[in-house]
């Protein structure tokens, strides 16, 4: 079969039932293994192509299950992650925090980081791909822990893991603090979109009054744990700024940085 044939009908089912028609092309480069940018090249599939093709597509016209954990699958920063229901997909916005760490990695020579609320890894992973650091990871879930240990292997990366509830059993100071904690308020939990709150887990998700319970717990322990020159990089809601950044302060507030839609995404702040 003509390749450009499937996908145009594939298209027109997605569009009907108003489903995401860029889905269609992550399917189908799962399923043939090249990247979509490839599928330009390709002209005709076999039947057996098709039908795997056909039988996710229905899969997810008749689902809310988001692609990527269809595929157990997600790509983030160039890279790619193992995923599951037990852990958060990751975001392209969270992309903005990796750069933002990177970028004062480098300026102030940063030696040690700590990533809080790891989930899949991405954040530690993807800084660790990058910069030259002694990353540790912690969670409070072990099985998130354990898909984080398996995408630092998938990705070649040596990072220590750690099982901790925030900074319980975490010791010594770190240059570099990053964290994109549970930030949705308790009370909004049941309004997120279905492929959210059907199938990112509830810790993962939910920040307890405003949103705004493990920016409390942060702030509280922060001192303990920060060098004299070294930085928290908070990952925040929409709408959080001006609440955080009011907790934090007795901090020094350095910027906040947007992510692609222009919301305040990232905020960075020193002792």
């Amino acid at each position: 079969m003509k390749l450009f044939e499937l996908r145009k009908e594939l298209k027109n089912l997605f569009s009907q039932q108003s489903k995401d028609i860029t889905d269609i092309d992550f399917i189908i480069s799962e399923v043939l293994g090249v990247s979509r940018t490839e599928l330009a090249l390709i002209e005709n599939i076999d039947e057996s192509q098709e039908q795997e093709i056909i039988k996710y597509a229905k899969i997810k016209l008749n689902s809310d299950i988001p692609i990527d954990k269809l595929f157990k699958k997600s790509y983030f920063y160039g890279l790619t992650f193992y995923i599951d229901e037990n852990v958060l997909s990751p975001r392209q916005d969270s992309e903005i925090l990796v750069q933002t760490a990177l970028k004062y990695i480098h300026e102030r020579n940063y030696k040690t980081c700590l990533d809080m609320c790891t989930g899949s890894g991405c954040l530690a992973i993807a800084i660790k791909k990058n910069a030259d650091i002694k990353m540790l990871a912690t969670d409070i879930s072990n099985k998130a822990l354990n898909i984080a240990k398996k995408n630092a292997k998938f990705n070649k990366v040596d990072i220590e893991f750690l099982k901790s509830d925030m900074f319980q059993h975490i010791d010594g100071k770190f240059d570099l603090i990053v964290c994109n904690p549970p930030y949705i308020a308790s009370d909004e939990i049941e309004y997120l979109d279905k492929e959210v709150k059907n199938y990112d887990p509830l810790i993962a998700l939910d920040g307890g009054d405003m949103g705004l319970k493990f920016y409390n717990d942060i702030h509280n322990e922060l001192r303990k744990h920060l060098t004299d020159n070294g930085m928290l990089i908070l990952e925040i809601g929409y709408n959080q700024k001006q609440p955080v950044v009011s907790l934090f302060n007795d901090f020094n507030f350095v910027e906040s940085v947007s992510d692609l839609n222009g919301l305040d995404r990232v905020l960075v702040f020193t002792k």
